[in-house]
Parts: C-alpha cells; sequence; structure tokens
C-alpha cells in the first residue's frame, strides 16, 4: 500500500524541485539569449514573459496531478497518504524536468523533448506496481490506466494553456 514512510515535502523540494527548477531557469534563459529571443539587457522582461508562467504551470501541473492521482486511487478502494502520492508524482515528474532542462536549451527542439517526457508516465506505471503489490491486480491496472490517461489529456490542456499564454 502506499502508506509507508516517504521524505517529507521540503527534502522532496530540496532534492529534486530546487535543483531542477534552477536549471530550468538558466537553460531558458541561455537557450533565449543564445538564439535571439531576448538579449542579456532584457532579463526582466524574459523573467515576466517566460519564466513564470512556465513556472507557474509546471508547479499547477505537479499539485493537480499529485491530487487527480490521490482521489483515483481512492475512487478504487486503494489506501494512500497524500504525501507518499506526492512522493510518486515528483519522481516521476524527473524526465519532464530534464525535457524542459534541454527544450530550454534548444527552444526549436521542444515538440521533440517533450515527447521524451512521456517517459515519465511509464515512471509512473511502474512506480505504482511496486508500491502497490499487495493490491488486487485488477484495482491496480484500471487505477493506473485511468490515472495515466487523465494525466495525459490533462499535460496537453497544461501545455495548450502555456501556448496561448505564451504566444
Amino acid at each position: 500500500m502506499l502508506s509507508g514512510n516517504s521524505k517529507g515535502f521540503t527534502a522532496l523540494l530540496k532534492e529534486i524541485a530546487l535543483p531542477y527548477f534552477v536549471a530550468i531557469i538558466v537553460a531558458e534563459y541561455i537557450g533565449h539569449v543564445m538564439f535571439g529571443t531576448y538579449m542579456f539587457r532584457d532579463s526582466f522582461k524574459f523573467i515576466i514573459n517566460e519564466l513564470l508562467p512556465r513556472l507557474a504551470l509546471l508547479l499547477t501541473s505537479g499539485a493537480v496531478f499529485t491530487l487527480l492521482l490521490y482521489e483515483i486511487l481512492h475512487y478504487y478502494s486503494i489506501s494512500a497518504k497524500l504525501s507518499r502520492v506526492f512522493y510518486i508524482i515528483t519522481y516521476s515528474f524527473i524526465p519532464i524536468f530534464v525535457t524542459s532542462i534541454f527544450s530550454g536549451l534548444l527552444p526549436k527542439l521542444a515538440p521533440l523533448f517533450n515527447l521524451c517526457g512521456l517517459y515519465s508516465y511509464y515512471l509512473l506505471w511502474c512506480m505504482l506496481k511496486a508500491e502497490c503489490a499487495d493490491t488486487d491486480n485488477k484495482k491496480l491496472r484500471n487505477a493506473t490506466i485511468t490515472s495515466i490517461a487523465i494525466m495525459i489529456l490533462m499535460h496537453w490542456v497544461f501545455v495548450g494553456c502555456e501556448n496561448l499564454i505564451l504566444n
């Protein structure tokens, strides 16, 4: 079940979120300066127009995916702690963070890198299978397929919102 000990919220933020967010910020800035969208003197404009909306959508999607997975697991009667679900979502988001870094450095190849971020859903599948090994297989499979399908649709919604906001 998903009720085992997990790392604290602050530890996950310090070990995963903060380093990746800093790397994403630096990569986005370097990519935009290298490919001529912004100059070094336009740093404030870059932060307001590009960086803040992307980070807000990334944080919002992480929170929404955590709550969504938590509710889906409870719908299928799989007991879960919110902290453990946050742990699973945080670790399954690592490929998305890495692809965000590469798409920030090379903005023209961002759609290709975003496809590579789909590996996150495979990690989510594997982590749920490992965490809920003692759960009924049919219930777990239904919960996993439902959550991944809804998260992929929500991912497209967030990407569409990002495109509407930034373009």
